[in-house]
């Protein structure tokens, strides 16, 4: 009986040192058991700051492509004072023409026949209006002054040349002088004033 108590003694310890072995083999697999594969978290906040990056880049591109071509600076106070004065100039040469009032106007009867200076082939057909003040002496200086009037005239337009009086700007000037020279006839007419000089025809032939 000795002997068979043993023997089961014996067999128990050696089962329970199997079972221990093979706890401590299992324990050194699962120890030696490779981790499993995954991203480690460097190389997750390495991609999430080149994700960032990205899309910073394109943000960029776009507010670059889309923005105005010229960043508006403020205006030294030259250009405001040269921007000012270039308004008030268009103003002046665009602004509304103010319509003068036209007092009397007398014209001589007939058409003036004048030859230009050194020219006999050629003849200047001019009708002149002379524009008085107050009205009511237009009458007045018809009766009295036309003639003196036409041969001041005939004298200055001969006095030119044929070269000249196709000249434009002469022809406007030529307006302002006339009206000098008729001012004297004018002063010796008691309230009557001389306005102004018109060509209402001035032709060529």
């Amino acid at each position: 009986m000795r002997k068979i108590g043993t023997f089961f003694t014996y067999h128990r310890w050696r089962t329970t040192e199997h079972i221990l072995m093979a706890e401590v083999e299992q324990e050194q697999l699962v120890a030696e058991d490779p981790p499993k594969k995954g991203i480690r978290l460097p190389v997750l906040i390495g991609i999430i700051l080149g994700i960032i990056v990205v899309q910073a880049g394109i943000v960029l591109a776009a507010l670059k492509i889309f923005a105005p071509s010229g960043e508006s600076k403020p205006a030294t106070p030259t250009e405001q004072h040269a921007s000012t004065q270039d308004s008030t100039e268009e103003e002046e040469e665009t602004g509304p023409v103010l319509v003068q009032k036209v007092e009397g106007i007398v014209l001589p009867k007939s058409d003036l026949f004048i030859n230009p200076r050194g020219s006999a082939s050629h003849i200047v057909v001019l009708s002149v209006g002379i524009e008085v003040s107050p009205a009511e002496k237009a009458k007045e200086v018809e009766e009295k002054l036309m003639v003196p009037i036409q041969d001041r005239v005939i004298a200055r337009v001969s006095s030119y040349t044929l070269e000249e009086l196709q000249d434009l700007k002469l022809r406007d000037s030529l307006r302002t002088i006339i009206r000098n020279d008729l001012k004297p006839y004018f002063n010796a007419l008691e309230g009557v004033k001389i306005r102004n000089v018109y060509f209402p025809k001035f032709v060529i032939q």
